[in-house]
């Protein structure tokens, strides 16, 4: 899925738009931009349970969930999963990622013979279920990710011996999920006074100078932010941005500049903002990462 429809040099600028891309850009400068993210609460459908032990060999259930806001992941071949996890690009490798929501917290529950157990909810895209039921490839590696996440989250050690229960969709109540939803703001053309410049071109459409940064800074990352500077160009109506998944494209006409980047990590192309600045001739993209 691409998003094209980024930039809008006509709309209106309210001043809590300015206020947050100010900020935001600021920050982002510093290296200290948190996700500008708002928050929902949903109620993730149980699909099926699949039961464990952790180290000092207490049972542990995960019920596996679906929720419909969670991001499905990108699409992908068995082939092409085996490929990437036997990749020795480590970047590459990480490329395929799972959105998914854990539970703030276990519950505790009882099993059927009476004794005390450790209950995990996760959540994921609801049209991601059919996947893991029909390749066991992808439920092994989503079950990675699970037992990844819930021992970074949670300082939990969980045996891989595990099974999926035959007869329970889950076990206990499952609570509510608060997840995070991207601020997206208004897209917009900022003017400022500015001297006109001319640009002469030795090549059709050169390349421009960006960068691509990532916050936070280390670990992986909540959103990307893609500057790039595009000398000449007076107006966002002389460009086209094109946002996929893993992939960003910027046309400058006439034949001005162009930039096809692939991105370091998955993002949301409906969840992307962009704003042109017509005083410093500078793009600001912000992206959403694949992530909850």
């Amino acid at each position: 899925m691409t998003s094209k429809d980024l930039l809008h040099p006509d709309d209106d600028l309210t001043s809590g738009d300015q206020e947050f891309w100010n900020g935001l850009m600021d920050k982002v400068k510093l290296g200290e931009a948190e996700a500008p993210t708002d928050t929902v609460e949903v109620a993730p459908k149980p699909v099926f349970c699949v039961k464990t032990k952790n180290k000092e060999g207490e049972k542990v259930f995960m019920n596996i969930c679906t929720c419909e806001q969670i991001p499905e992941p990108k699409k992908l071949s068995v082939e092409e999963l085996v490929k990437l996890l036997e990749s020795e690009d480590a970047m590459q490798a990480s490329q395929y990622r799972i959105p998914m929501s854990i539970g703030d917290k276990p519950h505790a529950e009882v099993d059927k013979k009476g004794v005390g157990c450790s209950v995990y909810d996760i959540a994921i895209n609801t049209n991601y279920i059919s996947t893991l039921k029909e390749e066991p490839a992808f439920m092994n590696f989503f079950l990675q990710v699970v037992y990844e996440g819930l021992s970074a989250k949670f300082q939990i050690e969980l045996d891989w011996d595990w099974l999926i229960l035959k007869n329970r969709s889950h076990v206990g109540r499952i609570r509510p999920h608060t997840i995070r939803t991207f601020r997206k703001p208004v897209i917009q053309e900022v003017t400022q006074p500015a001297k006109k410049r001319t640009t002469k071109h030795t090549q059709p459409a050169p390349k421009p100078k960006y960068i691509v940064l990532q916050q936070p800074v280390t670990g992986s990352p909540n959103y990307l932010i893609v500057d790039v500077w595009l000398p000449g160009i007076e107006s966002s109506s002389k460009l086209t941005l094109d946002v996929g998944e893993d992939r960003l494209t910027l046309h400058a006409h006439p034949a001005m500049y162009f930039l096809d980047i692939e991105l370091p990590y998955d993002v949301i192309p409906l969840e992307s903002g962009a704003q042109y600045d017509t005083g410093k001739q500078q793009l600001t993209v912000a992206l959403m990462t694949a992530e909850t």
